[in-house]
Protein backbone atom coordinates (compact mmCIF):
# COMPACT_ATOMS: atom_id res chain seq x y z
CA UNK A 1 0.00 0.00 0.00
CA UNK A 2 1.14 3.33 -1.23
CA UNK A 3 0.98 4.49 2.59
CA UNK A 4 2.94 1.69 3.79
CA UNK A 5 5.95 3.26 1.63
CA UNK A 6 5.54 7.03 3.37
CA UNK A 7 8.74 7.99 5.09
CA UNK A 8 7.68 7.57 8.69
CA UNK A 9 7.02 3.90 8.08
CA UNK A 10 10.88 3.11 7.11
CA UNK A 11 11.95 4.49 10.38
CA UNK A 12 12.15 2.10 13.21
CA UNK A 13 9.37 0.97 15.82
CA UNK A 14 11.87 2.72 18.35
CA UNK A 15 12.52 5.78 16.43
CA UNK A 16 9.26 6.19 15.50
CA UNK A 17 7.66 5.80 19.57
CA UNK A 18 10.88 8.95 20.34
CA UNK A 19 9.86 10.86 17.33
CA UNK A 20 5.78 11.47 17.50
CA UNK A 21 5.71 11.12 21.46
CA UNK A 22 8.05 13.79 22.05
CA UNK A 23 6.53 15.96 19.05
CA UNK A 24 3.10 15.39 19.96
CA UNK A 25 3.36 16.42 23.91
CA UNK A 26 5.60 19.45 22.66
CA UNK A 27 2.53 20.44 20.15
CA UNK A 28 -0.08 19.41 22.16
CA UNK A 29 1.01 21.57 25.47
CA UNK A 30 0.32 24.72 22.41
CA UNK A 31 -3.10 24.17 23.93
CA UNK A 32 -2.51 22.56 27.05
CA UNK A 33 -0.45 24.70 28.96
CA UNK A 34 -2.98 27.11 28.77
CA UNK A 35 -6.15 24.75 29.80
CA UNK A 36 -3.99 23.62 32.71
CA UNK A 37 -3.05 27.15 33.83
CA UNK A 38 -7.02 27.74 33.58
CA UNK A 39 -7.27 24.30 35.76
CA UNK A 40 -4.95 25.13 38.26
CA UNK A 41 -5.89 29.00 38.98
CA UNK A 42 -9.59 27.11 40.12
CA UNK A 43 -8.35 24.71 41.84
CA UNK A 44 -6.16 27.48 43.88
CA UNK A 45 -9.06 29.15 44.39
CA UNK A 46 -9.66 27.02 47.25
CA UNK A 47 -12.82 29.37 48.30
CA UNK A 48 -14.09 29.32 45.50
CA UNK A 49 -14.30 33.39 45.46
CA UNK A 50 -13.66 34.13 41.69
CA UNK A 51 -16.01 33.21 38.76
CA UNK A 52 -14.82 30.30 36.14
CA UNK A 53 -15.45 33.14 33.60
CA UNK A 54 -13.11 35.72 35.26
CA UNK A 55 -10.51 32.59 36.24
CA UNK A 56 -10.58 31.99 31.81
CA UNK A 57 -9.88 35.92 30.97
CA UNK A 58 -7.26 36.04 33.55
CA UNK A 59 -5.54 32.82 31.76
CA UNK A 60 -5.74 34.42 28.19
CA UNK A 61 -5.42 38.01 28.80
CA UNK A 62 -1.47 37.74 28.39
CA UNK A 63 -0.24 34.42 26.45
CA UNK A 64 3.39 34.83 28.13
CA UNK A 65 1.57 34.52 31.24
CA UNK A 66 -0.74 31.92 30.52
CA UNK A 67 2.21 29.55 29.66
CA UNK A 68 4.11 30.35 33.12
CA UNK A 69 5.59 26.85 33.75
CA UNK A 70 5.45 25.49 30.57
CA UNK A 71 8.78 23.86 30.37
CA UNK A 72 8.47 21.89 33.41
CA UNK A 73 4.65 20.86 32.00
CA UNK A 74 6.06 19.88 28.81
CA UNK A 75 8.48 17.53 30.74
CA UNK A 76 6.23 15.94 32.50
CA UNK A 77 4.20 15.03 29.55
CA UNK A 78 6.97 14.07 27.23
CA UNK A 79 8.04 11.50 30.12
CA UNK A 80 4.68 10.15 30.88
CA UNK A 81 3.41 10.02 26.74
CA UNK A 82 7.07 8.32 26.02
CA UNK A 83 7.08 5.58 28.71
CA UNK A 84 3.18 4.82 27.84
CA UNK A 85 4.62 4.27 23.88
CA UNK A 86 7.75 2.10 25.33
CA UNK A 87 5.30 -0.55 26.97
CA UNK A 88 5.78 -3.04 24.79
CA UNK A 89 2.33 -3.02 22.34
CA UNK A 90 1.47 -7.08 23.20
CA UNK A 91 1.44 -5.61 26.91
CA UNK A 92 -0.53 -3.02 26.13
CA UNK A 93 -3.04 -5.14 24.15
CA UNK A 94 -3.39 -7.77 26.57
CA UNK A 95 -3.27 -5.44 30.18
CA UNK A 96 -3.91 -2.20 29.39
CA UNK A 97 -4.85 -0.88 32.82
CA UNK A 98 -2.73 -3.00 34.90
CA UNK A 99 0.45 -2.07 32.98
CA UNK A 100 -0.43 1.82 32.86
CA UNK A 101 -1.30 1.78 36.59
CA UNK A 102 1.90 0.22 37.58
CA UNK A 103 3.88 2.72 35.21
CA UNK A 104 1.84 5.67 36.91
CA UNK A 105 2.38 4.57 40.18
CA UNK A 106 5.93 3.23 39.73
CA UNK A 107 7.56 6.57 38.09
CA UNK A 108 5.06 8.87 40.07
CA UNK A 109 7.97 10.38 42.27
CA UNK A 110 9.98 11.06 38.86
CA UNK A 111 6.95 12.57 37.03
CA UNK A 112 6.24 14.45 40.09
CA UNK A 113 9.30 16.51 39.91
CA UNK A 114 8.42 18.91 36.87
CA UNK A 115 4.67 18.84 38.21
CA UNK A 116 5.66 20.61 41.50
CA UNK A 117 8.44 22.47 40.15
CA UNK A 118 5.05 23.74 37.31
CA UNK A 119 3.02 24.17 40.20
CA UNK A 120 5.36 26.21 42.19
CA UNK A 121 5.91 28.73 38.79
CA UNK A 122 1.96 28.70 38.59
CA UNK A 123 1.71 29.85 42.37
CA UNK A 124 4.99 32.63 41.87
CA UNK A 125 7.81 30.98 42.67
CA UNK A 126 10.85 30.35 40.34
CA UNK A 127 12.21 26.83 39.41
CA UNK A 128 15.69 27.21 42.13
CA UNK A 129 12.94 28.08 44.84
CA UNK A 130 10.75 25.80 44.40
CA UNK A 131 13.58 23.08 43.81
CA UNK A 132 15.48 24.26 47.28
CA UNK A 133 12.03 24.59 49.16
CA UNK A 134 11.49 20.66 48.24
CA UNK A 135 14.78 18.89 47.33
CA UNK A 136 17.57 20.93 49.55
CA UNK A 137 16.09 19.98 53.29
CA UNK A 138 15.22 17.09 55.44
CA UNK A 139 11.97 18.93 55.76
CA UNK A 140 11.55 19.78 51.91
CA UNK A 141 11.93 15.98 51.04
CA UNK A 142 9.56 14.78 53.73
CA UNK A 143 7.22 17.06 52.16
CA UNK A 144 7.81 16.05 48.36
CA UNK A 145 7.48 12.68 49.59
CA UNK A 146 4.29 13.51 51.04
CA UNK A 147 3.17 15.70 48.38
CA UNK A 148 3.86 12.55 45.52
CA UNK A 149 2.32 10.01 48.20
CA UNK A 150 -0.85 11.83 47.83
CA UNK A 151 -0.07 12.34 43.82
CA UNK A 152 0.95 8.66 42.94
CA UNK A 153 -2.08 6.45 43.20
CA UNK A 154 -3.86 9.26 41.33
CA UNK A 155 -0.89 9.63 38.68
CA UNK A 156 -1.33 5.54 38.73
CA UNK A 157 -5.15 5.79 38.56
CA UNK A 158 -4.92 9.00 35.71
CA UNK A 159 -2.39 6.86 33.62
CA UNK A 160 -4.94 3.91 34.31
CA UNK A 161 -7.97 5.86 32.87
CA UNK A 162 -6.29 7.79 30.83
CA UNK A 163 -3.67 5.51 28.71
CA UNK A 164 -4.92 2.54 29.66
CA UNK A 165 -8.64 2.87 28.40
CA UNK A 166 -6.60 4.76 25.40
CA UNK A 167 -5.05 1.56 24.83
CA UNK A 168 -8.45 -0.77 25.92
CA UNK A 169 -10.07 1.02 23.08
CA UNK A 170 -7.32 1.29 20.17
CA UNK A 171 -8.03 -2.36 19.11
CA UNK A 172 -11.64 -1.53 19.14
CA UNK A 173 -11.38 1.00 16.72
CA UNK A 174 -8.29 0.80 15.05
CA UNK A 175 -7.85 -1.31 11.64
CA UNK A 176 -4.85 -2.56 9.73
CA UNK A 177 -2.85 -0.56 8.07
CA UNK A 178 -3.26 -2.80 4.92
CA UNK A 179 -7.45 -1.42 5.05
CA UNK A 180 -6.52 2.14 6.06
CA UNK A 181 -6.21 4.94 2.86
CA UNK A 182 -5.83 8.45 4.80
CA UNK A 183 -3.41 7.06 8.11
CA UNK A 184 -3.98 10.93 9.51
CA UNK A 185 -7.99 10.89 9.29
CA UNK A 186 -8.05 7.52 10.33
CA UNK A 187 -6.33 8.29 13.33
CA UNK A 188 -7.97 11.69 13.89
CA UNK A 189 -11.46 9.86 14.25
CA UNK A 190 -10.10 7.60 16.93
CA UNK A 191 -9.06 10.28 18.69
CA UNK A 192 -12.03 12.73 18.50
CA UNK A 193 -14.22 9.55 19.82
CA UNK A 194 -11.88 7.86 22.56
CA UNK A 195 -10.47 11.51 23.45
CA UNK A 196 -13.66 12.38 24.98
CA UNK A 197 -14.56 9.31 26.72
CA UNK A 198 -11.39 8.80 28.29
CA UNK A 199 -11.38 12.34 29.49
CA UNK A 200 -14.85 11.88 31.38
CA UNK A 201 -13.18 8.80 33.15
CA UNK A 202 -10.27 9.95 33.82
CA UNK A 203 -11.78 13.12 35.48
CA UNK A 204 -14.34 11.82 37.72
CA UNK A 205 -11.70 9.35 39.26
CA UNK A 206 -8.83 11.49 39.26
CA UNK A 207 -10.67 15.14 40.30
CA UNK A 208 -9.87 14.58 43.99
CA UNK A 209 -6.74 13.17 44.27
CA UNK A 210 -5.41 16.07 41.71
CA UNK A 211 -6.71 19.20 43.91
CA UNK A 212 -5.36 17.82 47.17
CA UNK A 213 -2.12 17.15 45.78
CA UNK A 214 -2.43 20.80 44.05
CA UNK A 215 -3.76 22.04 46.91
CA UNK A 216 -1.08 21.30 48.80
CA UNK A 217 1.70 22.38 46.72
CA UNK A 218 0.84 25.26 46.51
CA UNK A 219 0.72 25.76 50.32
CA UNK A 220 3.97 24.36 50.34
CA UNK A 221 4.89 27.68 48.43
CA UNK A 222 2.85 30.00 50.38
CA UNK A 223 4.83 28.81 53.39
CA UNK A 224 8.32 29.44 51.49
CA UNK A 225 7.12 32.83 50.46
CA UNK A 226 6.60 33.67 53.91
CA UNK A 227 2.79 33.27 53.93
CA UNK A 228 2.12 30.62 56.66
CA UNK A 229 -1.24 28.25 56.20
CA UNK A 230 -2.25 24.88 56.96
CA UNK A 231 -2.78 22.31 54.81
CA UNK A 232 -5.87 21.17 56.67
CA UNK A 233 -7.14 24.43 56.87
CA UNK A 234 -6.94 24.53 53.20
CA UNK A 235 -8.79 21.34 52.82
CA UNK A 236 -11.60 22.29 54.96
CA UNK A 237 -12.31 25.76 53.14
CA UNK A 238 -12.01 24.26 49.65
CA UNK A 239 -13.99 20.98 50.08
CA UNK A 240 -17.45 22.07 49.13
CA UNK A 241 -19.70 20.86 46.61
CA UNK A 242 -19.11 24.20 44.34
CA UNK A 243 -15.32 24.08 44.16
CA UNK A 244 -15.71 20.22 43.63
CA UNK A 245 -17.42 20.65 40.63
CA UNK A 246 -15.83 23.96 39.37
CA UNK A 247 -12.97 21.32 40.33
CA UNK A 248 -14.11 18.80 37.82
CA UNK A 249 -15.35 21.38 35.12
CA UNK A 250 -12.08 22.71 34.76
CA UNK A 251 -10.18 19.34 34.29
CA UNK A 252 -12.71 17.98 31.98
CA UNK A 253 -12.39 20.53 29.88
CA UNK A 254 -8.87 20.64 29.70
CA UNK A 255 -8.34 16.61 29.56
CA UNK A 256 -10.85 16.58 26.62
CA UNK A 257 -9.19 19.10 24.58
CA UNK A 258 -5.68 17.72 25.97
CA UNK A 259 -6.75 13.93 25.22
CA UNK A 260 -8.10 14.66 21.64
CA UNK A 261 -5.05 15.74 20.35
CA UNK A 262 -2.26 13.64 22.06
CA UNK A 263 -4.46 10.83 21.21
CA UNK A 264 -4.18 11.83 17.52
CA UNK A 265 -0.26 11.53 17.95
CA UNK A 266 -0.45 8.25 20.24
CA UNK A 267 -2.80 6.61 17.43
CA UNK A 268 -0.31 7.74 14.63
CA UNK A 269 2.35 6.42 16.26
CA UNK A 270 0.97 2.95 16.83
CA UNK A 271 -0.54 2.87 13.08
CA UNK A 272 2.96 3.66 11.52
CA UNK A 273 4.98 1.42 14.10
CA UNK A 274 2.68 -1.83 12.74
CA UNK A 275 3.66 -0.29 9.31
CA UNK A 276 7.11 -0.41 10.23
CA UNK A 277 6.89 -3.92 12.28
CA UNK A 278 5.06 -5.22 8.80
CA UNK A 279 7.87 -3.54 6.84
CA UNK A 280 10.68 -5.35 8.79
CA UNK A 281 9.00 -9.14 8.98
CA UNK A 282 8.44 -8.69 5.14
CA UNK A 283 12.62 -8.29 4.64
CA UNK A 284 13.52 -11.09 7.24
CA UNK A 285 11.60 -13.81 5.00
Amino acid sequence: MAHEQAWLAQYSPYQIQTCIGTSGSVFYNILGIPLDRFRLLVAQDVRAEKPMSQIARTTLASPSAAFVGGSARISMKILQTTTNLYIPSEWRKEYPFMSNFLLGVGLSPLFNIPRVLQLGKVSGSSYPQTFRSFFMSADGLKSYAHNTAIFGPGEGLRMMTCFGLKDWLLPKLDKDPSQVSSPLLHTARMSAIAGPIVAFVETTVAVTTESVSTIQAHVKTLEAAGQQTSLSQALKEAFTLRYSTRCWISLFAKNAVNNSVLFWFMFTTDFYVKAAQRRIAQQTK
